[in-house]
């Protein structure tokens, strides 16, 4: 019998005294690591970015709280207390054995809302024309990189009025519709180019600047084939030349240029958001009772924003919390979703969440971490 009290000891003992640390695979893998972390942050951000959207759609303020940092402390200890009496030992030679384990996880979760000039440079300023540029090169479709973020092309309107408050009246984008549709025409044979750059005289910046290229382009130049039907439909609309190369090409100010004419201007992310806000679809008794706004057709009629939106995203609404959501939201005594099976919404609402990142000022937060005290030599 002692003899297997002694093997229960120097089995227990190793394993009370060294456990100060918690293994790196529980810190790693279990249900406080890193992995349930990265999941919790995903989904709450995504789930405040759709709130806000449908805040925007009910003329309501957005409101932004940033995950700023991460900490998190795992303690894992044991000891023994004695209260269990061990059997083949009497009252003349006493015996008794306990253990006690504890294991904690501490997070630290920090977070600060968007406001005041970060809320102004990130959500109000015009899209930096590279932003467009690196989107379509890492392979978005051009036309719903274009019909996001790009308010005006050549004086050709893409529903401006979309771009802030719910609009009054219908807007006009249908040109430009077409427009966009026979760029991804030419994407997909590989034909078009994008590129933009910084042209002197416009947006004036110091030699500094200028020799450092720290200074935003304030062009976009588009490039496509020179021979089609498509491709003169494409350039009539543009207004583009043909180049000595045999081409179509066209460059664009950002604003206006030097003859007070638009040339291409982006929308603000905030600008974004409330053009895919006319995405989300509310009840009728909302409409009917001035809750939310509503648009009218030159014959009275309700204007329909599925006509111009809905092939991008649609957000739908529910009396209960759905089963075959996306993402989901609780707002105003309903539920907000976009199906799982919506595969066009799920795209853009990742592209939209990309442009939130790029827009995002990195250089004055501070990038979240997890700190994780690991024992030397653990398993």
């Amino acid at each position: 019998m002692k003899q297997i009290i002694q093997w229960v000891l120097w089995g227990i003992f190793p394993f009370i005294f060294t456990s100060c640390h918690v293994s790196s695979h529980t810190a790693m893998y279990g249900s406080g690591g890193r992995t349930a972390y990265n999941h919790a942050a995903q989904s709450t951000t995504n789930e405040e970015l759709l709130l806000n959207l449908v805040r925007l759609r009910y003329s309501d303020t957005p409101y932004f709280m940033q995950l700023n940092n991460i900490t998190t402390q795992f303690t894992y200890s044991g000891k023994f207390l004695p209260s269990i009496y061990i059997p083949g030992f009497n009252q003349e030679n006493p015996a008794n054995l306990a253990g006690e384990l504890a294991w904690q996880n501490q997070p630290t979760i920090q977070y600060s809302p968007l406001q005041g000039k970060d809320f102004a440079v990130q959500l109000m300023h015009p899209l930096d024309l590279r932003i467009i540029q690196g989107l379509v090169y890492t392979g978005w479709d051009v036309d719903r990189v274009f019909r996001i973020l790009v308010q005006n092309m050549a004086e050709i309107s893409n529903a401006c009025s979309a771009s802030g408050p719910f609009p009054q009246n219908p807007p006009n984008y249908k040109k430009f519709f077409e427009i966009v549709s026979l760029m991804r025409h030419f994407q997909l044979m590989g034909e078009l180019q994008i590129g933009v750059r910084y042209v002197p005289g416009k947006n004036k910046i110091s030699q500094a600047e200028e020799n450092d290229n720290n200074f935003q382009p304030n062009m976009m130049q588009i490039s496509f084939p020179g021979k089609g039907e498509k491709a003169k439909t494409l350039a009539d609309l543009l207004e583009a030349t043909k180049h000595s190369r045999g081409r179509y090409f066209l460059s664009m100010y950002q604003d206006f240029n030097e003859k007070a004419e638009i040339g291409i201007m982006t929308r603000s992310l905030l600008g974004c958001m409330y053009y895919l806000s006319l995405g989300v679809v509310v009840p009728e008794e909302h409409i009917k009772r001035g809750v939310v706004g509503n648009t009218l057709s030159s014959d009275g009629t309700p204007f329909d924003w599925s006509e111009m939106v809905g092939d991008l995203i649609t957000i739908h609404s529910s009396d209960y919390c759905p089963k075959d959501a996306f993402l989901s939201i609780s707002y105003r005594g309903l539920w907000f979703y976009i199906c799982d099976h919506d595969v066009s919404s799920k795209r853009t609402f990742v592209l939209l969440q990309q442009i939130f990142n790029l827009q995002a000022n990195q250089k004055e937060q501070e990038v979240p971490f997890l700190s994780i005290p690991l024992g030397v030599g653990s398993k």
